[in-house]
């Protein structure tokens, strides 16, 4: 299994196979983000650019034993 992270403390986990698709589908894509600004200077902007491989999520290899582990576990109580 694989642990792709996005961002800050988005993590999500997927068979190696499907990592291997996720990464080839992000390499294709362009980045979007889009700028909020106030009406009288002008509004909302939108920009669309060409990714850079530091923009790919970083990749971490989980055993299977880890994972089912994980698994059982569940979702963790907030205090």
């Amino acid at each position: 299994m694989i642990a792709l992270e996005f961002g800050w403390n988005k993590k999500y986990i997927v068979s190696s196979a499907a990592a291997l698709k996720i990464i080839e589908l992000l390499e294709k894509a362009d980045m979007y983000e889009d700028v909020w600004r106030k009406p009288e200077d002008g509004g909302t902007t939108y920009h669309v650019w060409g990714a850079v491989n530091e923009d790919l999520p970083s990749l971490k290899i989980v055993s299977d034993n880890v994972y089912q582990m994980a698994k059982l576990a569940g979702k963790p109580e907030k205090k």
